[in-house]
């Protein structure tokens, strides 16, 4: 005899999401209509039915506190706060990665593109999320704009090739392992993020101005083991940014740069 319980199909008011950590889930219901567990959803239709644009007070208050700043809001794929960029937000630059383009219920728009994976993986016919066509999108570009990559690509005309040795000589000149300069990048976002720093900062481009704020959206680093190892190196490029005075901003209970602080909270009392 089964000791397996009867599960009946979730509706779409079951989709909703985490009370604690903000995640977009299914609950699963018994027969009896008792919620039994949930289940964490993928980006796709299933999240995009979950997923809400930012508040509009939170929204207006963002618009004012990056208004005359340059700034970038560089978007991931978590369900935690993907959609809440300010895509409606004209005057803020906003980048996208890998597949996000195969989601438009949430990701409206982008000004620049990373797809920083090797050949193999962006020629794929059925790429990460079960998503289809991603070459093709990257041929045809529909938004008309930037796409970094390893290298230039004639397959992908607006392909740009990653300035590697700029980043590398810009971030990690003071900083050696024996007698060779470190490159520390462990996902698309570090590139990313050497992107947003190293803009205004190249000798030959004076004109430029570099970010002042950089807003990050749909990156957690918490909930995979894979991502868990490329936390500590996001932390990095990010404390870096903060360094050279640029503004950081990220939604509440974001798992990045989050802890309890140690050795007790009356240190923090002033805060």
């Amino acid at each position: 005899m089964s000791n397996q319980i009867p599960i009946m199909v979730a509706n779409d008011s079951d989709r909703c999401n985490c009370p604690t950590c903000g995640m977009a889930v299914r609950l699963v219901r018994r027969t009896t209509g008792e919620a039994d567990h949930y289940e964490a959803l993928i980006v796709g239709e299933d999240v995009a039915k979950v997923l809400r644009p930012q508040d509009p007070e939170i929204a207006k208050r963002l618009r004012e506190l990056r208004a005359g700043k340059k700034t970038v809001a560089i978007v991931g794929m978590s369900p935690t706060s993907c959609s809440l960029a300010p895509f409606d937000d004209m005057g803020c630059e906003i980048w996208g990665l890998n597949e996000t383009h195969a989601f438009p219920q949430w990701f409206k728009r982008a000004d620049r593109w990373f797809q920083i994976h090797d050949n193999e993986i962006w020629h794929r016919l059925i790429a990460k999320r079960n998503v289809r066509g991603h070459m093709d999108w990257l041929r045809k570009n529909p938004w008309d704009i930037p796409i970094y990559m390893q290298y230039y690509s004639e397959e992908v005309p607006k392909s740009i090739g990653y300035p590697l040795h700029e980043v590398v000589e810009l971030v990690f000149k003071n900083f050696w392992r024996g007698d060779k300069k470190v490159k520390y990048f462990t996902s698309t976002f570090a590139y990313m993020m050497g992107i947003a720093i190293l803009e205004g900062r190249e000798p030959d481009k004076p004109d430029v101005k570099p970010f002042e704020r950089i807003e990050i959206y749909g990156f957690e680093m918490a909930d995979d083991i894979e991502y868990v190892k490329q936390k500590a190196c996001a932390e990095f490029w990010i404390g870096y940014a903060m360094a050279l005075g640029i503004e950081i901003y990220t939604p509440p209970n974001c798992q990045i740069l989050y802890s309890e602080l140690y050795g007790g909270n009356e240190q923090g009392s002033g805060w």
